[in-house]
């Protein structure tokens, strides 16, 4: 029964997805511009979606593009020497040390588990290899962390598992393996419903 729920909820958010996208294409540009164009020679993109910021990617030796969503998986249009695989963020089938630059966007609001997700992420990029992020993060509100909080469960059903709750400042703040930097946004499009982004970038030690 879980596995029939969430082959439709995947074919659901594959639908609704660019739907989503493309309201708010022009006041993502920034941010889909501010992860990549600092790419360079073998990159990993995860949870790549329906290929959102494929066009983005100027300089590099090899791109791959992993999603745990088959469906917009196939709504990705390859370029040449960029490779497609279905895989989930917590078990990276790569060896260690394989990229340059790692790059997510809305990801890790999705994910299984954050910590593994980040713990892969050290093992597959490289020393002096560079993680960029945009993320969505909980807003300092308890008022609307509460009234979301009721409705987590319909949201996650429709939108992949989003946690629109989920406190990815201090996760990614957390971590030891590299230096960050890392900036906050408030997006016009989900203004009212208190949530914020952030992006930035984690140079491996």
């Amino acid at each position: 029964m879980y596995k029939f729920l969430n082959t439709i909820r995947n074919k659901l958010f594959a639908f609704i997805y660019p739907f989503i996208d493309n309201f708010a294409s022009e006041e993502n540009k920034f941010l889909r511009i501010y992860i990549t164009k600092k790419t360079s020679g073998n990159i990993l993109e995860i949870g790549a979606g329906n290929g959102g910021n494929l066009n983005y990617y100027k300089n590099y030796n090899n791109l791959i593009l992993i999603d745990n969503n088959i469906d917009l998986l196939k709504k990705i249009k390859p370029v040449n020497r960029c490779t497609l695989l279905l895989a989930s963020s917590d078990f990276l089938p790569f060896k260690k040390s394989s990229f340059d630059s790692i790059v997510s966007s809305l990801v890790l609001c999705s994910v299984n588990d954050v910590l593994k997700t980040l713990n892969e992420i050290n093992r597959v990029l490289k020393s002096k290899g560079e993680y960029f992020f945009w993320e969505h993060t909980i807003v300092n509100n308890k008022i609307i962390y509460i009234i979301k909080d009721v409705f987590i469960f319909i949201w996650k059903f429709f939108t992949g598992g989003c946690n629109y709750n989920i406190d990815n400042f201090f996760n990614i703040n957390s971590i030891v393996w590299g230096k960050s930097r890392i900036y906050k946004k408030q997006s016009r499009f989900i203004k009212s419903l208190g949530l914020y982004y952030i992006y930035g970038e984690i140079c491996k030690y």
